[in-house]
């Protein structure tokens, strides 16, 4: 998973310990952060994070080394989460990597129970061999990271359960709503005028229109759709690429934090039917926000739902290879205009 960042500085190794886990999402645990910096700036650039488990050390430095010359960066810092015998090979593999490479590699860490230690650093002044702990409320970077809107969850799990699907008594009432709406759409269906097909795909379309803007604008204002009746009306509309297009089409960067909102309850609340178009549309936002953990985990659930739906596997290529999106241009503002009544 990588993810770019706004630019945040790092002067030291506590900021890099502390930060991280508000550039990746939540609480690495098991894993291995390649951090990208800009070299003459000291900035962040990106951040690679590895899944649990640990995968081959050869994999990891191939992939790092990539996506390091993809956004532009002439030095990196490396952070291993877990016990010295997981990540010590991480690092030896990373740094003959980026030596060959001719990549400056500042700092490499470990991070074990709460302490961490440096693998470049022999001074026992800054570098003790008990390890310096883990202290983000002293870091300048973390306070920079969360005042630019960055969180950080206590773990994936954590993450996950975040858009995990609605249960209980909310489940029950999203399932009737869900019926009611597939009963509205068979109605539909009945109704069409001379034509057949046409007529009806002409006619849902529109309604799709007229609902996904209803739901973006009341997001916009604070007002996402709360009723079980408009989230299942909205989550099956959605089954039409061009409806899906238009909400797609309406994710503006500088309106990311809306959007996210607004697809990760839809994504929660809707039939695991109609999951892959709200989950692709999370993902979506959450690329164009910089939070590349809630988007993997977003393209996560559309694959378990939809293995191949297109919108999901495009995305999942610009994260895999660490497209920034800064790389990402919207359509002209007429384009969605044109595209059906409001």
């Amino acid at each position: 998973m990588e993810t770019a960042t706004p630019w945040i500085s790092v002067r030291r190794s506590g900021d890099v310990v502390g930060v991280v886990p508000y550039l990746v999402g939540y609480h690495p645990n098991d894993a291995v952060v390649v951090v990208g910096v800009h070299g003459a700036t000291g900035r962040i650039r990106f951040v690679m994070c590895s899944r649990p488990p640990l995968p081959d050390p050869a994999d990891v430095a191939r992939r790092s080394l990539r996506a390091l010359r993809e956004h532009g960066c002439t030095a990196a810092l490396l952070v291993g989460y877990g016990p010295a015998e997981r990540i010590t090979p991480q690092v030896d593999a990373f740094a003959a990597a980026a030596r060959a490479h001719g990549v400056e590699l500042r700092d490499a860490l470990r991070v074990t129970d709460g302490r961490y230690w440096s693998y470049l650093c022999a001074s026992t002044s800054c570098c003790p061999p008990e390890g310096n702990p883990v202290d983000p409320a002293g870091s300048a970077a973390v306070a920079e990271a969360v005042a630019r809107g960055f969180s950080a969850w206590p773990d994936r799990a954590a993450l996950l359960d975040s858009i995990a699907p609605a249960a209980g008594e909310q489940r029950a009432r999203m399932d009737r709503a869900t019926v009611a709406a597939e009963a509205r759409c068979a109605r539909m269906w009945s109704r069409r005028e001379p034509g057949g097909h046409a007529s009806f795909s002409t006619a849902f379309r529109a309604e799709g229109l007229r609902a996904v803007r209803a739901a973006v604008d009341g997001a916009r204002a604070g007002r996402p759709p709360e009723a079980p009746a408009a989230v299942a009306w909205l989550a099956l509309l959605l089954v039409s690429v061009e409806v899906r297009d238009e909400a797609w089409l309406r994710i503006d960067p500088a309106e990311a934090g809306v959007h996210v909102d607004l697809w990760r309850r839809v994504l929660r609340l809707a039939d695991p039917c109609y999951t892959a178009a709200p989950g692709s549309l999370l993902a979506f936002a959450a690329w164009l926000r910089g939070d590349l953990a809630l988007a993997d985990a977003a393209l996560d659930r559309v694959a378990r739902a939809v293995p191949d739906y297109s919108m999901a596997a495009l995305i999942r290529r610009a994260l895999d290879a660490g497209m920034p999106p800064g790389g990402w241009r919207p359509p002209a503002a007429e384009w969605p205009a044109r595209r059906g009544p409001d």
